[in-house]
């Protein structure tokens, strides 16, 4: 089957590992003055940038001169609980203008003042967290995970947590009971005491300070088998989160993988030459080869007669 051209009417990238689709733009400091819905006043101190509105990304809007755009990586961001986190920290910088989430990825993008990143990734360690620069891991070096930890510790505590519970429901002495649900606390608890001292300490009641909160209640009123047993299935159900949002972005990097990174795009003599898929522009006509995969949302030009064989060669 000869090469088919195809018209490019809009460009659409995957959301891969280099791209930052947020949860949401959040302007640290503005003084534009219109009226806003998100609830906080505008700042009048410095003049910052206007941030995106709609579904408009940092990644694509106009950054001002004086700031720069930095994508960070953050190995611990999971869920909203993180991202609140970094929102109320970073959004204390004067430096800092704009900010989006990508949690699925956990990429950070944000618009800081020129030479004040250091300021920045300072704060999010100050979280508990490590940051590594996108352009880092884009030059051939692999992104930095988060390490998986080992599962035997887990069923351990849970035994203990069960073990106390059995003591109680034995009428067996007190202290029994109480020394395994130590144990099972100190096993599984010690990352969520940790992150909810953090919490506590910057001001945000997150699920790990309410959750720190009630284990430290339990304990103080000697409820042994209670205080093990809710900190081992909180931990649990941290680690199923954590092992669905693994899955879900493993299957989107898979996904990604197969987007081609090249396009053959007709030049404006009428050559073809071998473009990133990335510089192809809006009009511009690209030439799709038999087996090659689309690399961009088109519009197809060929015959009636071929259309038929054509889309079962593009499926």
């Amino acid at each position: 089957m000869p090469s088919r051209p195809v018209k490019i009417t809009h460009v659409h990238h995957a959301c891969g590992d280099d791209q930052s689709h947020a949860h949401g733009a959040l302007p640290a400091h503005h003084d534009h003055g219109h009226s806003h819905d998100h609830g906080h006043e505008c700042g009048a101190a410095d003049p910052s940038p206007t941030p995106p509105s709609g579904n408009a990304s940092l990644v694509t809007a106009k950054i001002p001169a004086g700031y720069t755009l930095t994508r960070l990586r953050v190995a611990q961001m999971d869920c909203p609980t993180e991202e609140a986190l970094i929102r109320n920290k970073l959004g204390g910088l004067a430096t800092v203008s704009g900010m989006e989430f990508n949690l699925m990825q956990r990429v950070l993008t944000v618009v800081h003042q020129n030479n004040t990143l250091a300021a920045v990734e300072t704060a999010i360690r100050d979280l508990g967290m490590s940051t590594e620069p996108m352009e880092a891991s884009s030059q051939g070096r692999a992104p930095t995970e988060a390490v998986s930890k080992p599962w035997w510790p887990l069923a351990l505590a849970g035994l203990a947590a069960l073990g106390a519970e059995i003591v109680h429901w034995l009428g067996l002495p007190e202290w029994l009971s109480g020394l395994l649900a130590l144990v099972a606390i100190t096993i599984s608890g010690v990352g969520t005491f940790k992150k909810g001292w953090i919490a506590l300490r910057h001001g945000n009641l997150n699920i790990n300070a309410l959750m720190s909160i009630a284990v430290t209640g339990a304990v103080l009123l000697r409820q042994w088998p209670e205080a093990a047993m809710v900190m081992v299935l909180f931990t649990v159900a941290e680690l199923i989160e954590a092992k669905s949002l693994d899955r879900a972005r493993n299957a989107i990097r898979s996904l990604v993988q197969l987007a081609p990174e090249m396009a053959t795009v007709q030049q404006a003599d009428g050559d073809w030459a071998e473009l990133p898929a990335k510089a192809v522009a809006i009009g511009q006509i690209v030439r799709v080869k038999p087996g090659e995969r689309v690399a961009l949302d088109v519009i197809v030009h060929t015959p009636l007669r071929k259309a038929a064989s054509l889309m079962i060669c593009m499926a």
